[in-house]
């Protein structure tokens, strides 16, 4: 008998018999047997599977017993189990089989994992029964998969990455932040009480961008914190309390402060102009530390929101040169003189967080809206109008705008963007299916100008005749 190996090369040299064994290796999977297959050959696979089986040949129906024999007939012993387990270079197994190697792989490692975590950290049964306390049992909840985090651990373990690692690492975090904060604090050298997210990952991965929520493990840390965070304010009662008080904008950054983590609170930015909080003659770039720092807020009576940073710059540019032009400073101005604020394209936290503290300081200010006029300005215009409580107006973006500066060479919109289009109401949004263009904020700032203008003028009339 020849080598069962060589038949293998045949016909993976072949190339006519690969969609046969594709047929032969479902069906396996499906029933655990091979039985009966049909396919319609194409011209190569006709001419390949006709010279193998010969008078077996029956065009478009393949039984497995021809199969094997024919490849005794050619001198080789072997089954078609062996063989196409040869040529997929795996052993093969049904559907149902995989399902309980899956169960007991899923289980297993749940198994090693606890098994190293304490061996890794020492851990004495009074200190882990207090653990699973403080944790309500995640880990247990996590493999039973009732808890938060088991879809994110579940695709790493699907995906066969190292799943083990994932959550190991994971449950080292929690038991730093709930059994060893004090001890981790100190290493650390903080005094505050508080550790930086990235600080965190450091001290536990030796890399500081692990927590990272582009990161899988990120994203089940997380996951984990919101998990233990509901079940405590299940057990206290207060959880309807809670979700209605923290914005949803600020939730995700709420879950880490819960538990003493700070998230990044500088990268979060918003451009605004208001003369009588920060002071000076340009748009000021406030961070959301510097933002939520702030305790006293005027009651502006209005907010000009601007998505693109140009635009802004413009209008202060000309607001400054018309107050010079009418002899008024800055200080002159009445402090509920109404605030520009650019929140650089899509509304970041801080942009949000500071409009959150206009209006609780004036529940009445109204908010003026305006960006591109694209796909990505409407679908903001719409979030913004959602996420704020107050009397809300979409500033110049309107299908007249538009038909004033679409031109020949306006950027096109995408396909994707035109069925998303379809599907909103409004003159604006049908003029855009109907004419398939961009157009930019840039282009209308003129219009911009003359209603922000208007606004000041109204304000220093006030002024004057306050005087």
């Amino acid at each position: 008998m020849q080598d069962n190996r060589q038949l293998v090369e045949i016909f993976r040299r072949s190339g006519g018999f690969g969609r046969l064994f594709d047929l032969y290796r479902k069906k396996f999977e499906s029933y655990g047997a091979f039985g009966t297959v049909q396919m319609r050959p194409t011209e190569e696979e006709e001419k390949a599977l006709r010279g193998f089986l010969g008078v077996r040949y029956k065009g478009s129906r393949f039984l497995a017993a021809d199969f094997e024999k024919a490849a005794v007939e050619a001198g080789y012993s072997v089954s078609l189990l062996e063989l196409l387990e040869l040529y997929y270079g795996h052993q093969l197994s049904t559907k149902r089989e995989q399902k309980e190697l899956r169960l007991s792989a899923w289980a297993n490692l749940f198994v090693r994992v606890e098994r190293d975590f304490i061996i890794r950290f020492n851990i004495s049964n009074t200190d882990l029964e207090n653990f699973i306390q403080k944790t309500f049992n995640w880990f247990q909840r996590l493999k039973e998969g009732s808890a938060k985090g088991y879809r994110v651990l579940r695709t790493v373990f699907d995906r066969g990455t190292n799943a083990y690692s994932e959550l190991l690492t994971c449950l080292s975090a929690l038991w730093h932040l709930l059994m060893r904060k004090d001890e981790m604090f100190k290493e650390c050298g903080i005094s505050t009480g508080k550790i930086r997210l990235p600080m965190f990952a450091a001290y536990v991965t030796e890399d500081s961008h692990a927590f990272d929520k582009t990161n899988s493990i990120g994203r089940l840390l997380w996951n984990a914190l919101d998990d233990i965070n509901s079940q405590s304010l299940k057990r206290s009662g207060n959880i309807d309390n809670h979700m209605t008080f923290i914005p949803e904008y600020l939730f995700e950054r709420q879950i880490y402060r819960n538990f003493d983590v700070l998230d990044d609170d500088l990268s979060s930015i918003s451009h605004v102009f208001v003369p009588h909080l920060v002071k000076g003659t340009s748009p000021r770039t406030l961070n959301l530390r510097e933002i939520e720092e702030m305790k006293q807020f005027p009651m502006y009576s209005s907010i000009y929101i601007i998505e693109n940073p140009s635009v802004i710059s413009y209008l202060v540019d000309e607001t400054i040169h018309f107050l010079n032009l009418n002899k008024f400073s800055l200080k002159q101005l009445p402090p509920d003189f109404p605030v520009l604020l650019c929140t650089i394209g899509q509304a970041r936290t801080a942009s949000k967080v500071f409009i959150e503290k206009c209006l609780k300081a004036n529940p009445s200010c109204v908010i003026y809206y305006s960006g591109d006029l694209d796909v990505p300005g409407i679908q903001m215009l719409n979030n913004m109008e959602e996420q704020f409580s107050a009397e809300f107006y979409a500033w110049r973006m309107e299908a007249s705008i538009y038909r004033n500066y679409v031109a020949p060479k306006s950027k096109p919109l995408s396909d994707t963007d035109l069925k998303i289009l379809q599907g909103l109401e409004g003159g604006l949004a049908k003029e855009m299916v109907q004419i398939k263009a961009k157009v930019y904020q840039e282009l209308f700032g003129k219009e911009l100008r003359s209603d922000w203008i208007k606004e000041i003028s109204s304000v220093i009339s006030i002024d004057q005749v306050d005087k």
